[in-house]
């Protein structure tokens, strides 16, 4: 019964922190929206060139991440969001070819560091490796994606900066899985009052 507790308890703060990320951003959503329209088709499709190693990897890598957050809030009530960062990062391919990739880098004991892209085949790709996850899983990966680019966007700069339509496209297609999946949480009836274990 205390680990049915501890995991409704740790699920209600994963979802409280994605609505959060979530309203922080929809805030600025209006005025994106309107010089970039929505991608079509299933947002878990149509990006499957990364193999599902590397797929797995980042989203292990961005659950994490996630899960720090929410371990900082049940012990003192408040986490410090600066704990990763935006970088570029050179990739060499098979053909020998440079690439480089602008995103939010990621840093792990257990994985290494990565770099997650801030584009639409990224948060495709995402969603594709994501679907055998847990609801609440899912939840904390599109939360944090959000999260991402809103941090990177801010409130002004995207339309100011002539952002990429890659970047806002992967923004909008990150809310439209975020609220989904949201909206089918509160569907099953969940609604666990947050308690933390300590003082700020």
């Amino acid at each position: 019964m205390e680990v049915e507790e501890m995991t409704g308890t740790s699920d209600s703060v994963a979802v409280a922190i994605a609505e959060r990320y979530l309203a922080d951003t929809v805030e600025h959503f209006q005025v994106w929206e309107t010089h970039y329209p929505k991608p079509e088709g299933d947002p878990s499709q149509g990006a499957l060139a990364s193999s599902e190693e590397a797929s797995v990897r980042l989203i292990e890598m961005i659950l994490e991440y996630a899960k720090e957050t929410e371990d900082a809030l049940l012990r003192v009530g408040a986490a410090f969001d600066a704990n990763f960062t935006y970088a570029t990062a050179i990739r060499l391919a098979e053909d020998g070819v440079a690439h480089s990739v602008r995103g939010v880098k990621l840093s792990s004991d257990r994985l290494g560091w990565s770099v997650v892209e801030l584009s639409i085949t990224t948060v495709r790709r995402i969603a594709y490796f994501c679907r055998q996850r847990s609801l609440v899983d899912r939840i904390r990966v599109y939360g944090q994606l959000v999260h991402y680019f809103h941090g990177l966007l801010g409130p002004w700069k995207c339309v100011a900066a002539d952002a990429s339509s890659e970047c806002i496209s992967g923004l909008i297609i990150a809310i439209e899985l975020l609220v989904t999946s949201l909206n089918e949480y509160h569907s099953e009836g969940h609604g666990v009052v947050v308690k933390r274990t300590g003082v700020l």
